[in-house]
């Protein structure tokens, strides 16, 4: 086995982004993925002529330097984008993020005051232990119920008084009172400052960001179809990692990117039973991904369209073509819909035939479309496409990485290893900060 310094663990965009920062500062290092190909759930595939991604990617401006990283490896081929987000609720499109301008265009009287009566009563100063209360507070009931906490459920699989207030982001912005106030009574309505709708995204998918990392990477550092099996440790170190069941390497410095729950369940010895019992409660989300290529030439001018209503099997639906024009045949269009599951649920085990009957029929709810203007039908299945982030998640997740940390040679990084919720340019900053502190200590 080819040793080196550093062993990255994973090859999705966590590994890769450290593999990055790990060659600009000329570092000796191997990347193990146990696929065949890199950048996890962040790809882009190709059916026939189209191309779309393993969900709605997109790169925000949010780290300058980060930003620049990215501008220099893409060039030109980085688009800047201005494409809108919408909710489809009862037949109507309202935007996304809410503004209340648009709400009061779609909205009836009764409905309005409803809203009005609800900011007036609620006060942001509250304490909020889960994801209910923050929307309810921020929202209030009737916009909370209407188009939040139904499309929450059905993400996350939990009630949302089960879930953390982590899952919000920064997404919970751009309604306050006054903007309510002057939309509805002086009608002036003003967009707020946070908009979804403006982003970066590469010419040919986000793929293309996975795909240049691993050309200034060099292939040769990138070992595919070595998947991790084991990782054996003595006196606070990793030893020896397990590859392919069979195939022992010595290692030096780890840096481990794989589900935090895998990696607990892969150690030898095993961690303490506590952990174990831990690990048990711990919950990662799928995504089952149903791929329409279709003859006509849009199906929406929306970057992303999301469902809260249980009527609908999925919960978000989008258009790669509304990112970039270079997603699919001139006149022509594909549509990604995603269906979030666990391993048990229904619509994870359900074949492409029955699954493209429930989701066809959802479809035309929201558009009318002919069974002959279907080109392609795919569907494909992302495992461990995010943590499901609980209430008290975090002290759960602080007693597992607390643990990692006594292994002196180990470094976690990424969303599935920290178990946290992270974009795209966190992973990169992360990955940096991760590189600084092996070379300066």
């Amino acid at each position: 086995m080819e040793t080196a310094d550093i062993h990255i663990l994973g090859g999705g965009p966590a590994g890769l982004t450290t593999g990055y920062y790990a060659k600009k500062q000329s570092l000796n290092f191997l990347i193990y993925e146990a696929g065949a190909n890199v950048g996890g759930n962040c790809r882009t595939l190709q059916l026939d002529k189209f191309l779309f991604d393993t969900g709605a990617h997109r790169f925000h401006d949010k780290d300058p330097v980060v930003t620049v990283e990215v501008k220099h490896l893409l060039g030109d081929d980085l688009l800047r984008v201005e494409a809108p987000s919408e909710i489809f609720y009862q037949d109507k499109f309202y935007r996304f993020p809410l503004i209340m301008s648009d709400l009061v265009k779609k909205l009836d009287t009764k409905t309005l005051l409803k809203i009005g009566w609800d900011k007036l009563r609620t006060s942001n100063r509250k304490q909020e232990h889960n994801f209910k209360e923050l929307a309810l507070n921020k929202y209030g009931k009737t916009l909370a119920e209407r188009f939040l906490l139904n499309y929450s459920e059905k993400l996350w699989g939990y009630p949302t008084d089960k879930l953390s207030t982590a899952i919000s982001g920064n997404r919970l912005k751009g309604l306050d009172f006054r903007n309510f106030l002057r939309s509805t009574v002086l009608g002036t309505p003003k967009s707020p400052t946070h908009l979804d709708g403006s982003f970066y995204y590469p010419k040919h998918g986000i793929g293309m960001i996975p795909d240049k990392l691993c050309e200034f990477i060099g292939n040769e550092r990138i070992k595919y179809n070595h998947k991790v099996s084991r990782l054996i440790h003595k006196n606070g170190r990793i030893e020896k990692v397990v590859l392919n069941a069979n195939v022992e390497t010595q290692v030096s410095t780890v840096i481990n990117t794989l589900p935090l729950t895998l990696s607990m369940q892969i150690l030898e010895p095993a961690p303490p039973q506590e952990l174990h019992a831990i690990v048990n409660t711990i919950k990662y989300r799928n995504l089952r991904l149903c791929v329409y290529c279709l003859n006509k030439d849009s199906f929406s001018p929306n970057a992303s369209l999301y469902f809260p209503s249980d009527e609908f099997p999925f919960t978000r639906l989008y258009e790669p073509k509304n990112r970039s024009p270079y997603m699919a045949p001139e006149g022509q269009t594909v549509i990604v819909l995603e269906i979030p599951c666990f391993n048990e649920d229904t619509f994870w085990k359900m074949s492409e035939e029955a699954l493209h009957s429930k989701v066809w029929e959802a479809l035309n709810r929201v558009k009318l479309l002919n069974t002959d203007e279907i080109i392609h039908y795919q569907t494909y299945k992302l495992p461990f496409a995010y943590p499901v982030l609980e209430v008290g998640f975090e002290e759960k997740v602080g007693h597992l990485v607390s643990y990692f940390e006594q292994f002196e040679n180990m470094y976690l990084t990424g969303r599935s290893s920290l178990f946290q919720y992270l974009h795209l340019h966190d992973l990169f900053k992360s990955g940096r900060e991760v590189v600084e502190q092996i070379v300066h200590g």
